[in-house]
C-alpha cells in the first residue's frame, strides 16, 4: 500500500464511481451496434433473396451446337 497505514476508501469509490459509468456508456454503444447489425442483415437477405429471385425468373442460357 506504498505506506500507507489507512485503505483508500474514498479513491477506490471515485474509481468505481467512474468506471460504472464507462461501462453504461460502453454498454449502450454495444446495444446500438447491435441493433445496427441486425438491421444490415436483414437487408443483406433481403437482397440476396430478391438477386436469388432474379436469376430463377430469368430464362436458361442455351449453349449452341458448334457443330451445325
Amino acid at each position: 500500500m506504498n505506506g500507507k497505514t489507512t485503505i483508500p476508501t474514498k479513491t477506490w469509490k471515485e474509481e468505481y464511481t467512474k468506471l460504472t459509468a464507462e461501462r453504461k456508456t460502453l454498454n449502450q454503444r454495444y446495444l446500438a451496434l447491435k441493433e445496427e447489425v441486425k438491421e444490415a442483415e436483414k437487408t443483406r437477405k433481403s437482397v440476396y433473396s430478391i438477386l436469388r429471385q432474379e436469376q430463377r425468373e430469368q430464362p436458361p442460357h442455351r449453349k449452341q451446337d458448334m457443330k451445325r
